[in-house]
């Protein structure tokens, strides 16, 4: 019985190698033999099944993926990237509460990339990692959604602002509430330059902190369990802040402007 496409595209690694590597765009076979690091005995009877399942051509020495190969492995793509993000981390991400986050932002998941993941430190439960701090100073702006207060933001987004920074800031209801409580000061400070936004969401979320700016990507998630554990993501990979970008461009649409 002639084998699914599925089974052609996935279930060998030097096929699905090579379905990747020409989507670069037509490849000698000393060029993939190169890029691969593998052996004409290796490579050969795979470019075949390839070949069978009319996902590729061959043109002399050269092989070019059919147009039915270009859309299989356009759309396997998000898929891979996707699979490669959870193996990354994935007692991380199982224990993570992903609710909240638009499905046509959560399918492109795999644009995160390669993040990495800091663990609490308990002697300095709430202080921000250098990572975050060394950054965000020399950001030219900064996007954070918070629905988890910390103590410092009120400080940083202020300090930030005056800086010349331009900040825009989504906060849920209680996030609001307690910076206008306890600190009142800050808050009148940070709503009274030029280059800040406030605004309110109702949104209820999995997502307890996103802070993205043109050089990073500052995430937290609740666990399952609707807690706050202190594990935080970090990346500094482009595709990652487009996505993080479009996320925060979601929830500030969704909200109320109060600045």
């Amino acid at each position: 019985m002639k084998a699914s496409l599925v089974d052609i595209i996935l279930n060998s690694e030097k096929r699905k190698n090579v379905l990747l590597l020409l989507m670069e765009g037509e490849k000698s076979r000393d060029e993939i033999k190169t890029s691969l690091n593998v052996t004409s005995t290796a490579l050969i009877p795979q470019i075949k099944k390839l070949k069978e399942h009319g996902l590729v051509i061959q043109n002399g020495d050269h092989y070019i993926l059919t147009n039915m190969g270009k859309v299989l492995v356009a759309n396997m793509l998000p898929l891979l990237n996707a699979v490669e993000v959870f193996e990354e981390n994935r007692n991380y991400w199982l224990d993570r509460d992903l609710n909240g986050i638009p499905e046509s932002i959560l399918k492109r998941f795999g644009e995160l990339g390669n993040c990495i993941i800091i663990e609490p430190d308990l002697n300095y439960l709430f202080e921000f990692p250098k990572e975050f701090t060394e950054n965000i100073q020399k950001s030219d702006y900064v996007m954070a959604f918070n629905a988890y207060f910390h103590p410092e933001y009120p400080a940083l987004y202020s300090n930030l602002a005056e800086k010349g920074i331009h900040v825009s800031l989504v906060t849920t209801n209680a996030v609001h509430e307690r910076m206008k409580n306890d600190y009142a000061e800050e808050i009148k400070k940070f709503i009274g330059y030029d280059n800040t936004e406030l605004f309110i969401s109702d949104e209820m979320t999995g997502l307890a902190t996103l802070v993205t700016t043109d050089r990073f990507l500052f995430l937290c998630f609740f666990n399952n369990q609707g807690q706050y554990d202190h594990t935080i993501l970090m990346s500094f990979d482009s595709n990652a802040l487009q996505w993080s970008k479009e996320l925060f461009t979601y929830f500030r649409e969704e909200a109320q402007d109060v600045s």
